[in-house]
């Protein structure tokens, strides 16, 4: 017997498969995150390296700044001239923070509230039970993320991750309306709708904060009004 029964697992047209393929997605990407960063032992660093090295990136942004101000810097970023460090402001804005790891946690909240209730009306638990369980997991590392490794670039973790609930979102919201238009199928309780758009709004509304982070911020010797009239984003 399947996870859903009879039905194949690219059977989207099913809303069991939907909600497999909403759970298991960014679960699993949060677990490769696990495995990548905890469990993959030093010795496979020069393999990695080797496997990444064409997604380089082999001039950043402050070795350019150092090129550009030619032999004033030296190669560990002193500014022999002037006496000076070539400084770069790492300043993470506390709103943010807040704003990503609250939706994170209400989101957790939600998802293990959904899985507990479908449990506890369900007289045998059977894998459907579980989705929600995992959703909520994938959405712990979304909250925890930015507290425990803030910072002022993009987090391109949780871009990933967020594009994938998006997906997921979509799917699900996809599935019902194409439930209703094809197969007459009512649509689901008011509250279940309007947890699955609340659910997309909060997604659309992280991915608007991460897409306006800056993907590197220039050093102090930089003027920032230059940027600002020239049309760049600056974090905020």
């Amino acid at each position: 017997m399947g996870i859903c029964g009879e039905y194949d697992i690219l059977d989207f047209p099913n809303s069991c498969i939907r909600e497999f393929w909403s759970a298991i997605l960014p679960a699993a990407f949060v677990f490769s995150l696990y495995i990548a960063c905890v469990l993959i032992p030093r010795t496979a660093g020069p393999v990695l390296t080797t496997l990444c090295w064409p997604f380089k990136q082999f001039l950043l942004l402050h070795e350019a700044e150092a090129l550009e101000l030619g032999p004033e810097i030296g190669f560990n970023g002193e500014i022999q001239e002037e006496g000076k460090l070539l400084k770069v402001p790492n300043f993470v804005p506390l709103w943010r923070t807040v704003v990503l790891s609250f939706v994170g946690i209400l989101e957790s909240f939600v998802w293990v509230s959904s899985g507990a209730y479908r449990a506890y009306n369900e007289e045998n638990v059977i894998w459907r039970d579980l989705f929600p369980f995992l959703i909520a997991f994938s959405w712990i590392y979304a909250a925890i993320r930015p507290i425990t490794h803030p910072t002022a670039t993009a987090p391109y973790d949780l871009f990933t991750l967020y594009l994938i609930f998006l997906a997921s979102s979509l799917l699900q919201i996809g599935g019902f309306l194409y439930d209703y238009g094809v197969f007459d199928t009512p649509l689901p309780p008011t509250v279940v709708l309007g947890a699955q758009v609340t659910n997309l709004i909060a997604i659309l509304i992280l991915l608007s904060i991460i897409v306006r982070m800056p993907m590197a911020i220039p050093s102090n010797k930089v003027d920032r009004n230059e940027l600002v009239s020239g049309g760049y984003l600056l974090p905020v």
